[in-house]
């Protein structure tokens, strides 16, 4: 398998973006591995082609995406089928190829921001959908885009509470990030 570069143009940008390509020579034996990686790539590939539709049906019904905790906690739950169909490992790659390759409009909600950084909008969406919609409404869009900095946290109900409290305070940012540290170390 090779990886090249191929240029596309999305939305009237030319962007260059990774290729695979599979030689098969006639009368070369395959590895059975190589094949089976070959089959889970292409069935990923088919997945995502279907996911990016759903997710261009949650985008029609917001007016406004930007910082919308509603609309990414929605994305977040489409996102989840890594989980479902077994791709967790391939998470960071599959992120990768949505948000910068196939649709970087879906994640890319600053037009100052280069796609490279849309990227990291499908983990936060991912982990956001994690919580339980009911807490959604105990912090900000800023406050919690801190909070599932720490991936784990939505596991840690006690931890996840207080930090939350500390939230209504009005702690965000930098704080809100050392204050979670703090209560991470006490906890152990």
């Amino acid at each position: 398998m090779v990886v090249k570069k191929k240029k596309v143009i999305i939305d009237g940008q030319e962007i260059e973006v990774p290729i695979f390509e599979t030689k098969i020579t006639p009368g070369k034996e395959l590895d059975i591995n190589a094949l089976d990686k070959l089959r889970e790539e292409e069935q990923i590939e088919k997945d995502v082609q279907k996911i990016i539709e759903r997710i261009r049906i949650v985008k029609a019904k917001y007016k406004n995406i930007r910082k919308n905790i509603n609309y990414f906690y929605e994305v977040g739950k489409v996102l989840q089928f890594v989980d479902r169909k077994g791709f967790k490992r391939q998470r960071g790659k599959i992120w990768q190829r949505i948000a910068r390759d196939l649709a970087p409009d879906l994640f890319l909600f600053d037009i100052k921001k280069s796609p490279q950084e849309s990227k990291r909008y499908p983990e936060f969406m991912y982990f956001i959908a994690k919580v339980p919609k009911k807490f959604l409404k105990e912090a900000s869009w800023d406050q919690w885009y801190e909070i599932m900095k720490f991936k784990d946290i939505y596991k840690k109900r006690k931890l996840l509470m207080r930090v939350l409290n500390e939230c209504k305070l009005g702690i965000s940012g930098p704080s809100l990030r050392s204050k979670i540290k703090d209560l991470l170390k006490n906890q152990k």
